[in-house]
């Protein structure tokens, strides 16, 4: 067991004890508070429980402000342990999970002498830590919430697992209430309250009754409005709102490609790459923008066209810190036409205010053979986005006299993405050493081997595209297939 310095404390007032209770509980509790009394209210309307004594006697719409207080007081038997062992970790030992449990038997009795108030009943309990009877129903639910809420229907719950209807019908509503908000609080997903809502049906005459499950039903909506209103006290965010409509009909969008780390194998980011529909009489077929790079030009598309990925890369970033997922982020191609246009650093600084995501998770490519032709007043501006923190990556890069590794890192470049060219070679080789020896991080592409991912890993290349990683999915297969690798 860890090492505590902690001592144990007394508490003489309900608030004194409710302090002592971890910022993330406190937090928690006040939620779950609130599920609970909407819950309650929608209980004693459908008569759950009536069919038995308990209910009977407890669900009626005279203890709404109590069963608040029960959904508040649930966890307080957890301000007797050191906060360390208020938050349920997955890394406990056997003896730590005890301690952690336990908390459901003292809280019950810390409510029990709670109860009893003043001096004279402090003199009554001594230093022996007993529960007093009582016939006072308010007291004996109170009490019953705090010890029975993770009981569970089957039986799979502690402290005694309970079973069925020994559970305490209040219990079993504040019990819904705190795993309404744990999911909802702890889901990766962009719809968290609807995922929780949905594994609570699911769970219907297993873990839940089948007659409480249809007062969750009625509550739906009730209880969707408490979680937006304590959205910002819970570890997500409501589904992201895209500034790029994606029409099913549109003509153009992002692909995207996973890009593996090639050490370990897990997919670490995706490369986002423009496509573009219309092919005559063929409807499924879709152009690369370098296909139609001299069409752009020509008809003075470029700047429209790479704003408009930009948003909607930005918007797809957005939706992956929303769901928190572990991504390090997106690789965008842009129109190699892009960086021969005047300055779009106000553009840039207009689109992070519009988008809130992290400038260091979009990285735009710059083609090397750009870079080997640039002008100088293109060169200055490449300099400004990367002086104001727009991470720019070397796309295709070979040695080069004129170019070396030192000087874009001179620059300013962090990353470069070697050339599949020089796979497998000396050369290759030698121009991933020079540049991490610069500090620049190294990816590939296109890799499409065991042996070349091998050669990759060999070299320090961090991480790369290619057959072993997977096709190009959409935006949508993207997210979903992330949040199923991570929940696996």
């Amino acid at each position: 067991m860890r090492e505590k310095s902690w001592k144990r404390k007394e508490y003489e007032t309900w608030d004194e004890a409710f302090r002592g209770l971890a910022p993330m509980i406190r937090q928690q509790s006040v939620r779950v508070a609130a599920y609970t009394q909407v819950l309650f209210l929608q209980a004693v309307k459908l008569h759950f429980g009536a069919n038995t004594a308990d209910g009977q006697e407890r669900i009626k719409g005279q203890y709404a402000e109590l069963m608040y207080k029960c959904g508040l007081y649930h966890q307080l038997g957890k301000a007797l342990v050191p906060p360390e062992y208020q938050i349920w970790q997955q890394d406990f030992t056997e003896e730590e999970a005890a301690v952690y449990k336990k908390y459901t038997t003292d809280g019950r009795l810390l409510v029990s002498n709670l109860q009893e108030r003043g001096a004279r009943a402090k003199q009554k309990r001594g230093t022996e830590w007993t529960e007093r009877p009582t016939k006072n129903i308010p007291w004996l639910i109170l009490r019953e919430c705090c010890e029975q809420h993770m009981e569970r229907w089957d039986g799979s719950g502690y402290p005694y697992g309970r079973l069925g209807s020994d559970i305490s019908t209040a219990a079993q509503i504040v019990g819904l209430a705190k795993e309404l908000d744990r999911i909802a609080a702890e889901t990766k997903s962009e719809e968290p309250f609807e995922v929780a809502f949905q594994t609570l049906v699911a769970a219907s005459g297993k873990a839940w009754s089948s007659e409480l499950i249809e007062v969750l039903k009625a509550a739906k909506d009730n209880c969707y409005a408490v979680y937006c209103k304590y959205i910002h006290y819970t570890r997500t965010i409501p589904k992201t709102i895209p500034l790029v409509e994606r029409r099913p009909d549109r003509i153009m969008g992002l692909s995207y490609r996973p890009m593996a780390s090639v050490e370990e194998s897990y997919i670490t980011m995706y490369e986002a790459t423009p496509w573009f529909g219309g092919v005559p009489e063929q409807p499924d077929e879709t152009e690369s923008a370098t296909d139609l790079r001299d069409l752009f030009a020509r008809t003075n598309l470029v700047e429209d066209l790479s704003w408009y990925f930009l948003y909607e890369a930005t918007d797809t970033l957005l939706r992956m810190q929303n769901c928190s997922l572990r991504l390090e982020g997106l690789l965008l191609e842009l129109p190699s036409g892009f960086y021969q246009l005047g300055t779009q650093l106000q553009k840039f600084n207009t689109l992070f205010t519009d988008q809130p995501v992290e400038k260091k998770r979009l990285l735009l490519t710059v083609p090397f053979e750009l870079l080997r032709s640039v002008s100088k007043t293109q060169l200055e501006i490449i300099g400004r986005y990367l002086r104001n923190g727009i991470c720019l990556v070397v796309d295709d890069f070979r040695p080069d006299e004129a170019w070396p590794a030192a000087k874009l890192a001179e620059l300013g470049f962090t990353h470069a993405r070697i050339s599949p060219e020089l796979y497998q070679t000396p050369e290759g080789q030698t121009a991933i050493q020079d540049l991490r020896l610069c500090g620049m991080t190294v990816l590939g592409k296109n890799a499409d081997s065991p042996e070349i991912f091998a050669w990759l890993n060999s070299c320090g290349v961090q991480c790369s595209s290619g057959m072993l990683c997977g096709i190009s999915v959409s935006e949508d297969e993207m997210i979903l297939d992330t949040l199923d690798r991570e929940q696996a």
